[in-house]
């Protein structure tokens, strides 16, 4: 979370941008600004960072960088996104939220980008307007969706046995969550306030993050690949992998480096 949010100062706005496909730096070493990001529709990225952290963001997701952070961002769908870099008196850690109504916040970051890309005399008040915005609403949404310590306590007996067994191939909701003593769709909405995704696609990204470690070291074929991450059948786990990576694990394979 965001300490200081409160009081915050804003001051100095390095630039409101948009960012198309193809473009911005993959790698970061201590960032200099501090950064707010909204994904567009279907942009699906991880930043991980030098700790060994894992940031999902999923589509339209909202999402904080703090300065001094160090990552590369490991793109699965990217379909562009905004971005408000700034300086204040605040420090935090990284978080991603998932709006409830993403409009009013497109709103914000496109109001910004148009006056920084015009040079509209007014542009630093405008993003400096957007950046206090968002700072309200990320704070108001990391309070709602925040689980206590007894909650996330629940989750663990889930998530150890995923990153275990993940390439499984009979791994069901049901069995998750008597494994935590809940029912489903209890289950379904603790995942969902703490990763902001679903428990089959929290297995899924585990199973993509392991294929792509696999086809990277280029010792096994494609169907190899797809049956060590849990797929019987390597069409089936194509279709996974290029839907979520963006191309598929051939063209992958060739260009590793890229991804």
């Amino acid at each position: 979370m965001i300490k200081n949010w409160e009081n915050a100062m804003i001051s100095h706005i390095s630039g409101a941008l948009f960012v198309p496909v193809g473009y911005g730096k993959a790698v970061h070493t201590n960032r200099i600004n501090h950064g707010f990001v909204l994904n567009e529709e279907n942009s699906v990225k991880d930043y991980v960072f030098s700790d060994g952290r894992v940031m999902r963001t999923e589509s339209q997701a909202l999402f904080y960088l703090p300065k001094g952070s160090s990552y590369y961002v490991d793109t699965y769908v990217h379909s562009g996104c905004y971005a408000i870099n700034f300086d204040a008196d605040i420090e935090g850690e990284p978080f991603a939220i998932l709006p409830r109504n993403p409009e009013p916040l497109f709103k914000l970051f496109k109001e910004a980008t148009t006056a920084w890309k015009s040079q509209d005399p007014l542009r630093h008040l405008i993003a400096k307007r957007a950046v206090y915005d968002l700072l309200i609403y990320m704070a108001k949404e990391w309070q709602r969706n925040y689980l206590p310590r007894a909650k996330e306590e629940l989750l663990s007996p889930a998530l150890n046995f995923l990153h275990a067994h993940f390439t499984e191939k009979d791994i069901s909701v049901k069995n998750l969550a008597a494994l935590c003593g809940i029912s489903e769709v209890y289950l379904r909405r603790l995942f969902f306030e703490r990763y902001g995704t679903s428990p089959k696609e929290y297995m899924i990204h585990l199973r993509m993050q392991y294929a792509k470690q696999l086809l990277s070291a280029e010792q096994m074929s494609i169907s190899e690949v797809a049956t060590l991450c849990g797929y019987a059948e390597p069409c089936h786990f194509s279709r996974e992998f290029s839907k979520r990576v963006g191309k598929s694990p051939s063209i992958f394979r060739e260009a590793p480096a890229e991804s």
